[in-house]
């Protein structure tokens, strides 16, 4: 029996409650999806722009006899009549006011925001746990496509090396949306959030957020992001004394060549496990690859919604704070200069772990920062250089650091 099913069978005299926030690109898509499931209302649709939160309603009734009620601020949402809470802005401030918001009232919360996440989420898991609810990223981004390779892995009693996933976007750290607004319009992207892809600040976010959950680092500042096949990745992602490119196992990375899929590095001593590997035309061992070659974003949505309410467990969720997302200089900057957004003009990221630099500007909490000392490009900004914002997300990014102490 398929999960949909099982949910459905537990939903058929009633129907799940889902409230959206964010009716951009990833929010369409969860609407299209949401429309088609028979145990699942759509009770709310949020977003500033009321004209895409107005856009998606007309999407979900051409499935739905229902609407759902459409608000331009959470706060008008009525929590009573709500079951799972999705967040899809894709802004790491808006995913905190989010968070607390609906974490502290005991909702469950998905996160298509891995922004957040990456940011945040340690503190985020545990005030979920203190108020018996759950917060996962939902299914259908590149970290969770991962975990369920590795949760694979695991289960088979695999040692798992390496993970990670593909990058197809033209790698440029100093990229700057006027210079991709022609790409953005033919995609049908946020100039923005294509930047973000194209700086590879996003890439950063997205393996932080696997390695924190799964107890990885990374082997170097930024990872290392070669040029390789699907037949080349057990190859690569191995230790150094094997041929591979690591200083150690345990860690996250990703290639250019084998975009949109994601890859983990499988390792057993065992000679009759590496035979029956190698006859199931695995390849040569003792290092193997487990490939997925595609992943589907929003649309895989709804496994989320089936996975929280039938299993009652989190997907992927910070369990510890090995690695974080440090802001660069895409620019000279001077004093008196406040930052801008992730994929603007003013700074990338490049993951890093907390043990070895701790002392760097998350991207997350660098929206709105003003520069105090001179920063020159291409070089990480340090804390110290800036007054950050005290907003909702430094508040909690705050508390989480004073928990790791």
């Amino acid at each position: 029996m398929t999960l949909r099913s099982r949910f459905n069978n537990k939903f058929k005299n009633s129907s799940l409650n889902i409230a959206l926030i964010g009716a951009g690109q990833m929010g369409q898509g969860i609407v299209s999806q949401l429309s088609k499931q028979e145990a699942i209302h759509l009770s709310y649709i949020v977003d500033r722009n009321i004209e895409k939160a107005e856009e998606a309603e007309k999407r979900y009734r051409q499935n739905k006899s229902s609407s759902p009620i459409v608000l331009n601020e959470i706060s008008a949402i009525n929590l009573d009549n709500v079951d799972i809470v999705i967040e899809a802005t894709g802004s790491p401030i808006m995913g905190a006011v989010v968070a607390d918001f609906v974490l502290n009232k005991g909702i469950d919360l998905i996160l298509l925001n891995v922004e957040t996440e990456a940011t945040i989420g340690l503190e985020l898991r545990r005030i979920a746990e203190e108020n018996n609810c759950i917060v996962t990223v939902g299914h259908g981004d590149e970290p969770t496509a991962a975990i369920e390779l590795y949760n694979f892995a695991k289960d088979l009693s695999f040692d798992v090396v390496s993970i990670g996933k593909g990058k197809n976007n033209i790698f440029n750290q100093f990229a700057i949306p006027t210079d991709l607004e022609v790409e953005a319009r033919q995609k049908r992207m946020n100039p923005k959030m294509l930047t973000s892809f194209v700086d590879g600040t996003k890439t950063m976010i997205e393996m932080a957020a696997l390695a924190n959950a799964i107890d990885f680092s990374v082997d170097k500042e930024g990872m290392h992001g070669p040029e390789s096949t699907y037949e080349q990745l057990s190859n690569i992602f191995i230790p150094k004394e094997n041929g591979g490119i690591l200083s150690k196992n345990g860690v996250v990375d990703y290639a250019f060549g084998i975009a949109p899929g994601v890859f983990t590095i499988i390792y057993s001593e065992d000679d009759y496990v590496n035979y029956e590997m190698e006859y199931l035309k695995m390849g040569r061992g003792p290092y193997w690859t487990l490939y997925r070659p595609y992943h589907l974003t929003s649309l895989e949505i709804p496994r989320t919604i089936f996975h929280l309410s039938m299993n009652r467990e989190t997907i992927l969720s910070a369990n510890v704070w090995n690695v974080y997302v440090a802001a660069y200089a895409k620019r000279d900057m001077q004093p008196g200069e406040q930052l801008d957004s992730i994929g603007g003009i003013c700074y990338y990221g490049v993951s890093t772990n907390k043990n070895e630099n701790p002392g760097y500007l998350p991207v997350g909490i660098a929206e709105k920062a003003i520069i105090i000392e001179p920063i020159m490009k291409g070089d990480p900004i340090y804390i110290e250089q800036v007054e950050v914002d005290h907003n909702i997300i430094y508040k909690i990014w705050k508390e989480q650091e004073e928990n790791l102490e």
